[in-house]
Formats: C-alpha cells, structure tokens, sequence
C-alpha cells in the first residue's frame, strides 16, 4: 500500500498546492491589468475612427442644419415684415390715390356742372335774346302794316267822304262802317 499511500499523498499535495496556486478573485495580476487596458485603448480608438467620428459628424450637421433653419426662419420672419410694412405702405398710398381720385371728380363734376349751367345760361339768354328780336321785328312789321293799313284805310276814307261828301248823314254812316271794319281787322 506504499504505492497507493504515495499517490494519496501526491494528489493531496498536488490539489493543496494547485490551491494555493490558483488565482483568487482579490489577488490582481499585473499582466491582465496591462492586457485589459491595451484592450481598451484599442477598442477606443477603434470606436474613435468607425462610429464616434460620423455620430459627431451627423451630430454637427444636424447642428447645422437646425442653425440654418433657424437663420432662415428668422430671415423669413424679417420678409414677412418687411412685406406686410410694404403692403401697408401701398394701401395706404392706394387709399390716399383712391381720395385724391374722388377729390379730383368730384372737382372736375362741379365744374362740369357749373360750365353747363353757364352754357346754359348763355343759351337761354340767346334764346330770349332771339326771340326779343323776333317779337321786335314782328311788333315793327305789324306796326309798319298797321301803319299801311291805317294810311289805305285813311285814303280810302278820305276818299269815300270825299265822293259822298255831298250829304254829312252819309259820312256818318261811313265814320260808322269804318270804325266797324277796323275793329273786325
């Protein structure tokens, strides 16, 4: 049993001394410290050029990009006021066109009205004046056949008392006959 009490021992002293050489959760080894750190430093720098520099390259465009919409928003904002300032304007130099206008036609109606009412002035005076002359010039052409009339009358009056002359009842009766036409005439 020298043999089997040999082996005991040995795996007694193997599994002691493996235990006293296996690591232990708090015992730190220098050469995995250095391992895990290389690791590290290279699993950055790896993840520094493939995903770090396009997520800060995205990341600055999204930047930019808002910066950009930012600015035109603000510029639009500007227009827009800009505009509306512009659209006041000419609404309002419209409106004050639009016064002028009827400022303007309204002048130029009561002047119209105002020449037409002299226009008609004048006519009406031309008028009157027109017919004055015609009832002149008719007044002197009845006044002068009136006159003609009265003249043969008178002649023929004279003539007729002067043939009957010879008895003064008749030249009565012929006064009276006379008088009788002229006031039929």
């Amino acid at each position: 049993m020298d043999d089997a009490s040999n082996t005991q021992a040995v795996t007694e002293v193997e599994a002691h001394g493996a235990h006293a050489s296996s690591p232990n959760v708090i015992d730190v080894s220098v050469p995995m410290v250095a391992l895990t750190w290389v690791t590290f430093a290279l699993l950055l720098v790896v993840l520094y050029k493939v995903a770090w520099k396009p997520i800060l390259k995205v990341l600055d465009m999204r930047e930019k990009g808002i910066r950009d919409a930012l600015a035109s928003a603000e510029q639009a904002r500007a227009e827009a006021a800009l505009a509306e300032a512009r659209n006041r304007e000419l609404l309002q130099a419209a409106e004050q066109e639009s016064r002028k206008l009827v400022a303007e036609a309204r002048v130029a109606a009561q002047e119209t009205g105002r020449l037409v009412r002299e226009q008609a002035e004048q006519r009406s005076q031309a008028l009157v004046e027109e017919a004055r002359r015609e009832i002149a010039s008719a007044v002197d052409q009845a006044r002068v056949q009136l006159r003609r009339e009265t003249a043969d009358l008178a002649i023929e009056v004279a003539g007729k008392v002067l043939a009957a002359n010879m008895d003064t009842e008749r030249n009565r009766t012929l006064v009276r006959e006379l008088g009788k036409e002229m006031e039929r005439s």
